[in-house]
């Protein structure tokens, strides 16, 4: 007990002076932090019929499912089993295998993460050790006896610091360095390159190289000028044949009502002085024999006439005749109209 604590002395003492390793006042327990003696039972005995085999749970009960897939998931796998094969070489309970296998697991994960150096870490793993080597809570557990804590001890230093830079290195992340050389002339402005005076002109040749690009940008500027116009006509050309050729239905309605009507009103005169000629030649007629050309003939009276005189004779028109007039009326209205819209062009 003597021995262990002065161990426990001279541990702190290192690890006084280190800022991020303190030697704690209570105990950290690690004792079935990481396994569990069913789970530990499990991995030596896995089930034949679920086809996983200690190595595969023991990934899974650490989260390190991926290990076929990530390098540094298996480097840690590997870590655990050699450390669960070295407790079962030493035949230690599942108590103390599962506070080792947490140990390591511990003193693995800082080393990585924090980028310990050597020195450090095997401090970290002495002072976690005694922790769980001499019984005096709350500051230690007695989980190892003093030749296990031995026997532990050169273990780690003959397989893990024995390739602590290996693990390191494999947990480097790699930085990638990518230099470009420029030139000075690449970054340094230079000014532009000027022209011989043997390439250079005379003022009137100067003068007309610009009187013709003047006049080339005249003549640009008017083409342009004209190809907008005629643009703009055409547009207005276009626009205006799309609002006639959309309004050509109604006004041919109106042209065929306005030639139907008209022709009607013809038709109305042409049949009233044929009435009116018929009723002139029968009155003449009538005249004629009232005047003695055979009135006997006739069984009239002398001195009576069949028609008033004065009074004309309007002889009514049957629904056949009305119906013909009409129709004919209707056909030449149709005609005259078409043929007024024909030849008729957009107003301009």
């Amino acid at each position: 007990m003597v021995c262990f604590l002065a161990v426990i002395s001279n541990v702190s003492d290192d690890l006084a002076g280190s800022p991020s390793i303190r030697f704690p006042l209570q105990a950290r327990n690690l004792l079935w932090k990481d396994l569990t003696g069913q789970q530990l039972e499990s991995i030596r005995h896995p089930h034949p019929k679920k086809g996983l085999t200690g190595r595969d749970l023991l990934a899974k009960y650490n989260g390190l499912t991926d290990y076929q897939q990530n390098r540094k998931t298996a480097i840690h796998l590997d870590v655990y089993i050699n450390t669960l094969q070295f407790g079962e070489e030493q035949k230690f309970s599942d108590d103390k295998l599962s506070g080792l296998f947490s140990i390591v697991k511990t003193v693995h994960h800082r080393s990585t993460d924090e980028a310990l150096t050597m020195e450090r870490s095997f401090l970290l793993f002495k002072e976690l050790l005694l922790m769980h080597s001499v019984q005096r809570p709350p500051y230690s557990l007695g989980l190892f006896t003093y030749a296990e804590m031995r026997k532990i001890m050169e273990w780690m230093l003959d397989s893990y610091y024995r390739h602590y830079k290996l693990y390191q290195y494999s947990y480097t992340n790699r930085i990638t360095l990518s230099a470009t050389y420029s030139s000075p002339s690449d970054i340094v402005e230079l000014p532009p390159e000027l022209p011989p005076l043997a390439k250079a002109l005379t003022q009137a040749e100067h003068d007309a190289v610009l009187t013709a690009e003047e006049r080339k940008r005249e003549q640009d500027a008017a083409a342009a000028a004209a190809a907008a116009a005629e643009a703009a006509e055409a547009e207005r050309q276009a626009k205006l044949r799309e609002e006639y050729e959309a309004a050509i239905p109604d006004e041919i309605k109106d042209r065929v009502a306005a030639a139907l009507e008209q022709e009607l009103g013809r038709l109305q005169r042409v049949m009233e002085e044929q009435f009116a000629a018929q009723q002139a030649e029968l009155l003449a007629k009538i005249a004629l024999l009232e005047s003695g050309g055979g009135g006997g003939k006739t069984g009239l009276t002398p001195g009576s006439s069949l028609v008033t005189p004065g009074a004309s004779v309007q002889r009514p028109m049957s629904s056949s005749s009305q119906s013909q007039a009409k129709h004919a009326a209707a056909t030449a209205a149709v005609a005259a109209a078409a043929a007024a819209a024909s030849p008729a062009a957009p107003p301009s």
